[in-house]
């Protein structure tokens, strides 16, 4: 069986849905893996040793073999990975020039060509492009200065069919062509860990990059020609930012943290500041967002490092900033660097995967399961002596089901570990798809969704005559039909679907295999 996820050239806007493209799983940033998993506790399914690193490991179909594999560039060795989701075997390797910092990304370069391609960066600013085959380069190039720690992200902008790299140096932000890496436009913003995010953040129907500077400037450029749209100066520097309705008035908003401990919700139309809040510490990493206690609001996820001692995950009201809850393991360096969001174990709550530097202190455990709506422990694991840092969540071996892939830091050893169900269990489903699709209406009487499927027909059901729209899991409409009667069969090829009756709060989750 193939599994569910629909042939995706790009990494979704909102949330990851069985693949993990790009750094928090999505180019909003968001952290959420929408497809639910059924692990259960620190059950390893496969592992591979002797890597290290920080960024997230990447899962998506990269050689056009049906079935997913797992990109992963190390710090030690300095090499980009390619591992077969199944049994994490070795499926090819390219040796970079030198140690690699941040997450490398997914993506459609070469239109012509089979398979994905994977663009990776390394410390002396060398960005490398290689195809998902076979690991063969396809082309390099150095950037501006050296210590170049920022993940890439990846998409086609301008619809030619190729997409466009995006990275944020210690010099400038650039988007570089991906069929050749060559410049299209480049705009001079220090950086180092500021990591970019692509979204349509001002409803202009035009995408963004967003990131922010070194010196504290949050900078929203448009993705095609790197025009300014605006910028905004904020207290202090290092985030990297994320993307989401927070507060519920049908606008994006930008959320970041920053060296000097303070948050920020900035409206996506023109920056102003919606609300900051002080957890203190440095809040370096970037937020993940969901509505994580079912309230029907925006949480947003932080980590904050304060000392070695003190460090915490706090989680806020998307509304205002108000801390709802947080979370502190005594000396764990770097607390609570993954905040990637699931529902892992298919219990209905969303749980939160925190890792932290286990091997700078000795302490132990370095991965931690919190319960969500609660923050409570659900369980951990330890690698004593030995730190975590880089985690995603994903479907590694095509089960209709997330796994959870962890990676140690940079100066530990392990290497890779998947985490699954100890017993085969497949098709969990995936989170209610509302955001991106929805209205805020109340649901009208005399209508319903109803989808069944019959043999190879998808049934729709809605009570009354009414238009089913079908979206992809990156919010694209891929079919229209009008129901008769209230009904409409309708023949889908394997993936994920959002189906939604067309001017009402109604809509449902498909999975066709």
């Amino acid at each position: 069986m193939l599994g569910l996820i629909m042939s995706q050239l790009f990494a979704p806007f909102d949330y990851a849905v069985g693949t993990w493209y790009m750094r928090n799983g999505s180019l909003s940033h968001s952290g959420v893996q929408a497809l639910r998993g059924a692990v259960t506790g620190p059950d390893i399914k496969c592992s591979y040793s002797g890597l290290t690193g920080e960024g997230d490991p990447l899962v998506a179909d990269i050689n056009d073999d049906g079935l997913n594999e797992i990109v992963f560039s190390s710090y030690s060795p300095a090499t980009l990975w390619a591992f077969r989701g199944s049994d994490c075997s070795l499926l090819w390797s390219y040796s970079l020039t030198t140690t690699s910092w941040g997450t490398a990304a997914v993506g459609k370069l070469l239109p012509s060509e089979p398979g994905l391609q994977i663009v990776a960066t390394d410390w002396n600013a060398n960005v490398f492009a290689v195809r998902g085959t076979n690991g063969t380069l396809i082309w390099s190039r150095v950037l501006d200065s050296p210590y170049l720690q920022s993940s890439v992200a990846i998409y086609d902008v301008d619809g030619d069919g190729s997409g466009e790299v995006f990275i944020h140096s210690t010099s400038n932000i650039y988007a570089l062509r991906g069929t050749d890496g060559t410049t299209i436009w480049s705009y001079p913003a220090s950086g180092r860990y500021n990591s970019p995010a692509i979204y349509d953040v001002n409803n202009d129907s035009q995408l963004e990059v967003i990131t922010i500077s070194s010196t504290g400037t949050l900078i929203v450029l448009r993705a095609t020609d790197g025009a300014v749209v605006y910028t905004t100066t904020l207290s202090s520097s290092q985030g990297s930012p994320s993307v989401a309705d927070i507060n519920g008035d049908g606008l994006p908003e930008i959320v970041v943290g920053t060296s000097g401990g303070t948050v920020y919700a900035l409206r996506g139309t023109d920056g102003s500041i919606l609300w900051n809040t002080s957890v203190g510490g440095n809040v370096r990493g970037t937020p993940s967002i969901y509505d994580i206690n079912g309230d029907g609001l925006m949480e947003v996820v932080v980590g904050s490092y304060v000392d070695y001692i003190n460090d915490r995950v706090y989680v806020l009201r998307g509304t205002d900033g108000g801390v709802l809850w947080s979370y502190m393991r005594t000396v764990s360096w770097e607390q609570c660097l993954a905040r990637k969001l699931g529902d892992v174990d298919n219990d209905g709550d969303i749980e939160i995967v925190i890792t932290s530097y286990g091997s700078r202190t000795g302490t132990s455990p370095q991965f931690v399961m919190l319960n969500g709506p609660t923050g409570t422990v659900e369980w951990t694991y330890d690698i004593p002596s030995n730190g975590l840092e880089g985690a995603s969540i994903a479907d590694v071996d095509n089960d209709g089901c997330m796994e959870v892939l962890v990676v140690p830091d940079w100066i530990s050893s392990g290497g890779l570990r998947i985490f699954d169900s100890p017993t085969p269990i497949t098709d969990c489903g995936v989170l209610g798809y509302d955001d991106p699709v929805s209205v805020n209406e109340k649901k009208p009487s005399g209508y319903y969704l109803k989808v069944r499927r019959v043999g190879d027909n998808i049934t729709v059901e809605t009570g009354r005559d009414a238009t089913i729209l079908v979206f992809s899991t990156n919010g694209r409409v891929v079919k229209e039909v009008r129901t008769v009667k209230g009904k409409v069969n309708m023949k889908l090829v394997k993936g994920v679907y959002i189906l939604k009756v067309k001017g009402h709060k109604l809509y449902r989750t498909l999975i066709v295999k």
